[in-house]
């Protein structure tokens, strides 16, 4: 938890903030005991859960907008936050108040401290009050799409039993904590699959070894033998993404149209597809609804507004910003940055806690110049270590290290005529640049219900 995106001042936020002394600690049982205290929230409404490396904010967004569309009132839960924690809740596209959350969060508080063994992580707490609150949304909500916040088996979401699990790309991240390989990665993710519920996974090679080892046997659908994205097209000033869908689970072929630029994101959009057909035929089984074909409800993906995944911020020059902060992340982004040139000033930070060479050296094929932003938060590796690490993977490029405004400034001005500025790293640093206003998105402006400003 960063404290210094702790964003309101009300008792239940203050609370999250001292909780954050503790850090992450992964675990089942702290969880289901305070979901027990406040009446088990969690059981009154149905919930798909998404676990993954790489998409899983996205492919839960699009899940979420899918059924939207589809006249359901829906929940999305997520994390972390940029500048607001009532980001990680939104209800119909737009994020909660922030003091509707804090009641929750002060419901949940008096909940804990009535009994001192439950002790939450600060993701256990937000979680609980989330549930909280779509327990008891007026008017009633239909469904609540929850993204795992690490891992999966030991994930406080994975206290709920989701009717349809999601395993979005797999690659290597918190290696410490799940395992240095991708068998076990994946071990850890399956952890959220069901028996006889559907899975919906994008790397079916790597998931099945895992589910074998749990002993479980969901119905699986999977990217490639279900669906898969073709005939991928970048177009617009807002490098929109257009392509084809197909697979047996889809009948007749979708054209998709996404705002979120990349061949990845016509991958997770198929995920999310998939998940919301695995939804469809579980409520009309549960005798719920009937929900409509997919053709009726795929334009909805066109206006999926995901904050910082490759955003573009400005055109004149052209600035892009991105969330991405593993190396997987990072090759995703360069290779939708070299469709656009390759001479990218980077403006960039990364957590002490990456491999910062591996990131960098993802980028050697389209920067030319990184701008290494003076960062106040702590979890942040220092800019001088960074550079050393820039200096080591891509010698050949300049490099600054400043404050972070002359670091934007001089990025913006050492622009080429074919490419411009891509601000990437970190989501922490991100946020302390949007705090600073230096950045301004107008996907988060949508999600917080700001008024928007043009690009």
């Amino acid at each position: 938890m960063n404290e210094a995106l702790v964003s309101h001042d009300g008792p239940g936020h203050r609370w999250l903030a001292a909780l954050g002394v503790r850090g992450m600690e992964l675990g089942l049982q702290r969880i289901r005991d305070l979901l027990g205290r406040i009446g088990d929230p969690q059981a009154a409404l149905p919930v798909i859960a998404v676990a993954g490396t790489d998409g899983k904010g996205s492919t839960s967004a699009m899940l979420a907008a899918l059924l939207q569309a589809a006249g359901l009132r829906v929940a999305h839960y997520t994390s972390p936050h940029l500048v607001e924690t009532r980001e990680r809740l939104c209800v119909d596209g737009r994020a909660v108040t922030a003091e509707t959350l804090d009641a929750a969060l002060a419901q949940v508080h008096t909940s804990a401290t009535a009994d001192p063994a439950i002790d939450p992580t600060p993701f256990e707490a937000l979680t609980a009050a989330a549930l909280l609150l779509c327990a008891r949304h007026d008017p009633a909500l239909d469904v609540i799409v929850l993204e795992v916040g690490l891992g999966g088996r030991l994930d406080a979401v994975n206290a709920t039993e989701p009717v349809v699990s999601v395993i979005t790309h797999l690659s290597y991240d918190h290696t410490a904590v799940l395992g240095d390989s991708l068998p076990q990665i994946a071990w850890e993710k399956a952890g959220i699959a069901r028996d006889g519920r559907a899975l919906v996974c994008a790397q079916p090679a790597l998931v099945k070894p895992a589910l074998r080892k749990h002993k479980v046997v969901p119905r699986l659908l999977s990217l490639g033998a279900d669906a898969t994205a073709s005939d991928l097209t970048l177009h617009g000033p807002h490098l929109r993404t257009a392509a084809r869908l197909s697979g047996p689970a889809i009948g007749d072929d979708l054209h998709l149209e996404l705002d979120l630029p990349g061949a990845h994101q016509a991958d997770n959009a198929a995920l999310a597809v998939l998940a919301y057909l695995a939804f469809a035929e579980w409520s009309l089984a549960a005798r719920k609804r009937e929900l409509p074909p997919c053709d009726e409800v795929v334009a909805a993906l066109a206006e999926v507004a995901w904050p910082l995944r490759a955003e573009v911020l400005d055109h004149k020059p052209l600035v892009i910003a991105d969330a991405a902060h593993n190396p997987a992340g990072m090759a995703a982004l360069a290779a939708l940055l070299v469709q656009r040139g390759k001479a990218w000033q980077v403006v960039m930070a990364v957590r002490r806690d990456r491999e910062a060479a591996d990131l960098v050296r993802a980028l050697a094929g389209v920067a030319t110049g990184f701008f290494l932003p003076r960062c106040a938060n702590p979890t942040l590796l220092p800019a001088a270590e960074l550079a050393a690490a820039v200096d080591q993977a891509v010698p050949a490029a300049s490099v600054a290290v400043a404050s972070a405004s002359r670091c934007f400034e001089q990025a913006l001005r050492e622009v080429g005529r074919d490419s411009g500025v891509v601000v990437c790293g970190s989501q922490h640093a991100l946020g302390e640049w949007l705090q600073a206003g230096l950045l301004r998105s107008p996907r988060l402006d949508r999600r917080l219900g700001r008024a928007e400003t043009p690009t």
